[in-house]
């Protein structure tokens, strides 16, 4: 009698009642919702994050939904109000801060360069050459592999930023980061890489933007580079080796490549103390992309990480040893 009379009571309660999976299954999509659109407003940022990542599962898939949303959302504008939120936060380069890559252009016009920049030293194990090897993420296994190859004679420091680049000096900006390492350090050599993130729209200052692989998109980002290479040199007091983007397996983001790397060596012929090094013949098959090459002495190694970007050790030891040929170089001739 008593089971029946409980059962009584619950009845009317369980058909009357309404589904208790309903208000989590409204926050569910209320959530669903919310990192939608915060997905398309903060696109760039999204790359960003995934270009700082180390290669993997995580950084692929945030990629691979960031990179397209990026290419809608930069013509469209859609990501102004992230902008907005930079600049009120005070994320955004400061106007009195030291001259960044979207200031004007008296940057770009060269002050008195000397014709000529002296011979690197040659160095020896009781006085190495001062190297700073810097840029984004392809530093990561190339700076050790450079310092292994120039051994004793070659006091090196590796500077990574990862997920950065030269086209959005908003996230982070070389110009100033250039201007900071030239200062604090004394250095006779700087090595450059990156380019791996920079296959994005370019938003000028006024707000125009150069759609990735435009001709405009490739002339602003050689003005970028002639900025920070003048600051890197010392205005030709110092050498700078800048060096070539290896082959990308993605064939769209291997385009760009092709762009940056033209870009970036025709930079190189404009300032004095500054040498680009092409790595296509080292790091690629027939000037193809390729995970597997051949090392000096014929053994066949695992050269890119899987994102077809990056390189592994062995594939960073390969371009080490032209690095070094390039380096020794600069010190028996001038530029």
């Amino acid at each position: 009698m008593a089971s029946a009379m409980v059962e009584s009571q619950q009845t009317p309660s369980t058909v009357a009642g309404d589904d208790p999976t309903a208000p989590a299954g409204r926050v569910v999509l209320v959530v669903l919702a919310v990192l939608g659109l915060l997905a398309v407003l903060r696109a760039p940022a999204m790359v960003h994050t995934g270009e700082g990542m180390h290669p993997g599962l995580t950084r692929t898939l945030i990629l691979g939904a960031a990179r397209p949303l990026v290419q809608v959302t930069g013509p469209l504008r859609l990501d102004a109000p992230d902008r907005w939120l930079d600049r009120a936060f005070g994320h955004a380069p400061s106007a009195t801060s030291s001259p960044g890559l979207a200031s004007t252009a008296r940057q770009v016009a060269p002050r008195q360069l000397p014709r000529t920049v002296p011979p690197l030293r040659v160095p020896t194990a009781a006085d190495p050459l001062r190297v700073l090897i810097t840029g984004d993420s392809l530093t990561e296994t190339l700076g050790p592999a450079i310092a292994a190859a120039g051994g004793m004679t070659m006091r090196s420091q590796t500077e990574t930023r990862y997920g950065t680049g030269l086209v959005r000096p908003d996230f982070f900006d070389w110009a100033v980061q250039a201007r900071a390492q030239a200062a604090q350090r004394d250095l006779e050599l700087v090595i450059v890489t990156m380019g791996g993130n920079d296959g994005q729209t370019i938003t000028l200052p006024d707000g125009t933007l150069l759609p990735a692989g435009s001709p405009q998109w490739a002339a602003e980002y050689q003005r970028r580079v002639t900025v920070v290479m003048r600051i890197w040199t010392g205005d030709g007091t110092r050498h700078l080796l800048w060096l070539g983007l290896p082959p990308a397996r993605p064939k769209r983001l291997a385009g760009y490549f092709d762009q940056l790397d033209a870009a970036t060596a025709a930079a190189a012929t404009t300032v004095p103390g500054a040498t680009y090094l092409d790595l296509h013949p080292w790091l690629s098959r027939a000037g193809g992309y390729s995970d597997y090459l051949t090392t000096a002495d014929g053994h066949t190694v695992l050269a890119r990480s899987r994102d077809g970007v990056h390189l592994t050790r062995d594939g960073a030891r390969i371009a080490a040893a032209p690095i070094l040929k390039a380096v020794r170089a600069l010190q028996h001739r001038p530029n």
